[in-house]
């Protein structure tokens, strides 16, 4: 998968998906299925709010668009000169002239160009003058209520990970490299691998979950803790502390994806160490029932 991240690039032939894509969730992957379908190139133009981040930090967005087969990714920073990029700039200069765009899919929603004056309706008119196709799909629903980002962050700060899972299709996850912590969980019962979570990142509540982890084309089930670990003594930053039932080894410094399966407990603290193994042991075996 290609990763271009400024406007200085030239594409040709292509079927390009244009949005926000938080989350990458079933009404994003439409639009995918859409565009692979062409049999062209497939594009994902995405937006980068400087500051902001969503569902997904960066890098765990671009590797998701990487499992699901998108083969360029095209990151477009949201400064104030492209706010004031015309519509018919964005077609002209980035459809046109950098994508090479034989076909564009959006949402029936999507708005582009300075004060988001390009609606679905006039990127089919600029299709007819520039020669591309345009297919344009409406929200998908389910339960009588769109998908969309804010329902899922709604779920996932609620913790209702099953169903915010559903609609995501890929299960939440976090992803990233093993950092050293604090060295307790090997002293206590088993070793455990730390990830620090993308800042800015949606985060569900803190506490433990059942947990499936990939490490190097591998799944793992596991528990988790998603905190500050409250019990264990100083300032700790929150974190993602895991352990996985069937791996022994060495996990500093290798990339970890932990996808969240289900919420069983809030984080607490707890009146000793000795309280907490004994709570370790009771999180293991029900995620173990829930995991299978």
């Amino acid at each position: 998968m290609k990763i271009i991240t400024d406007l200085d690039f030239e594409l040709n032939n292509t079927a390009v998906c244009i949005g926000k894509f938080d989350g990458l969730h079933r009404g994003h992957r439409l639009l995918f299925s859409e565009a692979q379908r062409s049999g062209k190139k497939t594009v994902m133009i995405t937006f980068v709010f400087p500051g902001s981040c969503g569902i997904y930090g960066q890098e765990e967005k671009i590797f998701l668009a990487g499992e699901l087969g998108i083969d360029v990714v095209v990151l477009i920073t949201v400064s104030d000169e492209f706010m004031h990029m015309s519509a018919e700039e964005f077609v002209r200069d980035i459809l046109v002239k950098r994508c090479g765009a034989a076909m564009v899919v959006v949402g029936s929603d999507f708005c582009f160009g300075y004060q988001r004056s390009g609606t679905a309706e006039y990127l089919r008119k600029a299709g007819e003058a520039y020669h591309f196709t345009v297919r344009v799909y409406d929200k998908l629903t389910q339960g009588g209520e769109v998908i969309s980002s804010t329902r899922i962050r709604r779920l996932l700060t609620e913790g209702r990970m099953q169903e915010a899972n559903d609609l995501l299709q890929t299960p939440y996850f976090i992803r990233g490299m093993v950092e050293h912590g604090n060295q307790i969980g090997g002293r206590m019962i088993v070793p455990t691998a730390n990830i620090r979570p993308a800042e800015g990142k949606a985060l569900p509540p803190f506490g433990v979950y059942a947990v499936r982890v990939m490490l190097e084309g591998r799944e793992y089930d596991g528990v988790g803790n998603l905190g500050i670990k409250p019990t264990i003594p100083g300032e700790n930053p929150a974190g993602m502390e895991v352990w996985l039932f069937d791996y022994e080894g060495d996990l500093y410094g290798r990339v970890l994806t932990i996808y969240l399966m289900n919420f069983q407990r809030p984080e607490r603290r707890f009146a000793s160490v000795e309280e907490l193994k004994e709570q370790i042991r009771k999180d293991t075996d029900e995620a173990k029932v829930f995991l299978g």
